[in-house]
């Protein structure tokens, strides 16, 4: 790699695992961030009409956009749902973000962090250097998720069903894998983002 390439990270985990906060750290550490997930906001404007022929009306708000929390109420209890969607806004998605990890490169930006929980099922991981994959148990998850987004028991499941190929061992394409675990004190989790920029002469 040369001097001045961009180095581009793969941050993943499962659902509330804590990727926001890594990214944060990142951040303060000049990196540049892509949340992908806001990329999606994008994309499922964009992707409206065709959204609105699969799923119906009732996705869409009186202000005319969609909306979120009736479309995952949907997807995340059916499985094929689910892989409509995201074989219409994924595409999308992956475009937005490869787009943007150019234009920091053509700038001449040290990294770039790809904060995406989906990094491997959207082939992004592909695009990466190396990939930190954020982990916390299972009881902490739900904590966090019922703090946060006030989930449910059965929401959070709905959700964590949907995510059961986001493991390490699914990585692929980046050229190493950090684990970082995120169920201790904050100073846990930094001290490990500390080693890992440390590692990556970041």
């Amino acid at each position: 790699m040369g001097e001045n390439a961009l180095i581009v990270i793969g941050l993943t985990g499962k659902y509330c695992a804590g990727k926001n906060h890594v990214a944060s750290l990142l951040e303060q550490r000049n990196l540049e961030v892509i949340d992908v997930d806001a990329l999606g906001h994008d994309a499922l404007e964009r992707s409206k009409d065709e959204l609105t022929a699969l799923f119906g009306r009732r996705i869409i708000d009186s202000d005319g956009t969609v909306n979120r929390q009736i479309l995952g109420e949907i997807v995340f209890s059916d499985q094929r749902s689910l892989a409509t969607l995201e074989g219409t806004v994924h595409p999308r998605m992956v475009q937005l973000c490869v787009q943007q990890i150019e234009q920091y490169r053509a700038e001449g930006r040290v990294g770039v962090v790809v904060n995406a929980a989906l990094l491997h099922r959207m082939h992004l991981d592909a695009v990466c250097d190396t990939v930190c994959f954020v982990k916390a148990p299972l009881i902490v998850r739900l904590a966090r998720a019922m703090q946060r987004d006030q989930a449910t028991i059965q929401s959070f499941f709905s959700i964590a069903r949907s995510q059961r190929d986001i493991t390490i061992g699914m990585v692929r394409g980046s050229n190493s894998v950090y684990i970082m675990k995120n169920w201790g004190r904050t100073t846990f989790i930094h001290r490990q983002v500390d080693e890992f920029c440390a590692t990556m002469g970041l």
